[in-house]
């Protein structure tokens, strides 16, 4: 007998992530891929115990090349006309999974100003936002609140946040994004709504690490992504490990 046909109302985790791509498609992104080498970083990561997260470090780097480039402060904004917003600082948003309710789920949190903090402490967040409940974390309970509304009232609400004020996108959805991949991993195409969305994978053991990027067009062309790239790579290998081993001193 085959298995009775049936429809099942569609969760509250699948809800928010059905906003996110109907909104993300709407992006003029383009992708690259590209191969960094930040040996140095690797042994100074190597050399802490414990080694700070991977996540906690491209923060922190985009943030410290963001004060160069305000390309990776800006966003595009459509409405009521097309204009540019340039934040004062920068704002990333970092991908979480966890379970919620029986089932995989993919949260988002949005870190201000990362520069300012140390890595220290951007890592013993991020360790937060995997351990804590879910409804204790303030952006985890804003997500599934604004998933219960019918679907008409949602795409209003994002409409609102994305397309209409640049602050108001900035703070709530970020303007970079961070997201690591799975070994021998490659991401064809990225639904995210953030100017600049970096997908990051293990550095392998001479230090060279796989790099994808996806960027707004509307922003930045693809040249400026590759100078971006290598300062990613010259700030890792001085800054991040200067501040790694400060940390050890």
């Amino acid at each position: 007998m085959s298995a009775e046909r049936r429809y099942q109302s569609v969760p509250l985790q699948r809800r928010w992530m059905n906003d996110l791509v109907h909104f993300g498609k709407k992006s003029h992104i383009m992708g690259c891929s590209w191969r960094i080498n930040i040996a140095p970083l690797a042994a100074a990561r190597a050399a802490g115990r414990p080694p700070v997260g991977w996540t906690a470090i491209w923060m922190k780097t985009l943030a410290l090349v963001g004060r160069r480039r305000p390309e990776l402060r800006t966003l595009y904004v459509p409405f009521p006309w097309a204009r540019l917003h340039v934040n004062p600082v920068s704002v990333c948003t970092v991908a979480i999974e966890r379970t919620w309710q029986g089932a995989p789920a993919l949260f988002f949190e949005q870190f201000v100003a990362p520069e300012g903090i140390p890595l220290d402490d951007l890592d013993h967040a991020l360790r937060k936002l995997k351990q804590e409940p879910v409804e204790n974390i303030g952006s985890f309970r804003r997500l599934i609140r604004f998933a219960r509304p019918p679907v008409l009232v949602r795409r209003l609400i994002w409409s609102c946040a994305l397309n209409w004020s640049g602050p108001l996108r900035a703070r709530y959805f970020g303007i970079s994004a961070l997201n690591p991949f799975p070994v021998g991993g490659h991401i064809t195409q990225s639904a995210m709504p953030a100017s600049f969305m970096v997908y990051f994978g293990i550095v392998e053991p001479n230090g060279d690490a796989h790099v994808q990027i996806f960027y707004d067009h509307r922003v930045m062309d693809g040249i400026e992504i590759y100078r971006i790239l290598r300062d990613i790579e010259a700030t890792m290998n001085r800054d991040i490990v200067a501040e790694l081993d400060a940390g050890r001193g």
